[in-house]
């Protein structure tokens, strides 16, 4: 599988929700399971790394939430419905490093990110990235289809589930550094 071009992604973001998250039903049960599972506490600062157009950034914890994603169009349309806890960014997981955030987010949402269309072979380099902005006791809340992901964070497994996600089966963990 090859990694989807900038391009392509700009192209699928050329309206604000192509997904339809906002009004279907699974998306809107998928967005409520996985705010449940985010542990309960103080979070000063979040990120969500692909955010796309926050349909699930703009309903975190937190005092400063961040969303990034490579799309310039999936960011404009999440500027839109921000609130002012939340900023948004243009960037790439991989550009990560260069934004000097290490060790400051105590929590980390990475959903349907982590696969191989979007960094490739970039699996170890992606984990190293989120456990360098990652908070010692942070959390990161992954959701992803099964089928085409593999577990890669070292830290302790808070919680792991499973469910029905339209024809997929989605593994929702939670995961403290």
């Amino acid at each position: 599988m090859s990694i989807q071009s900038k391009e392509e992604l700009e192209q699928f973001y050329d309206r604000p929700d192509p997904w339809n998250y906002s009004t279907n039903e699974a998306d809107l049960a998928r967005r409520a399971r996985l705010l449940a599972a985010i542990p309960q506490r103080e979070y000063r600062q979040v990120l969500d790394v692909g955010c796309g157009n926050g349909f699930v950034t703009s309903r975190l914890p937190g005092d400063a939430v961040i969303g990034i994603d490579l799309s310039v169009n999936a960011i404009s349309y999440a500027m839109e419905n921000a609130n002012p806890r939340t900023t948004y960014r243009q960037m790439s997981l991989f550009d990560i490093p260069q934004a000097g955030w290490s060790g400051i987010f105590e929590l980390v949402v990475i959903t349907g990110v982590l696969y191989d269309q979007y960094i490739g072979q970039g699996r170890l380099l992606a984990s190293t990235i989120i456990d360098d902005v990652l908070a010692p006791g942070g959390h990161v809340v992954s959701a992803h289809i099964l089928e085409w992901y593999r577990p890669l964070f070292p830290y302790t497994t808070v919680s792991r589930e499973y469910y029905q996600y339209k024809e997929y089966t989605h593994v929702l963990e939670v995961y403290e550094k």
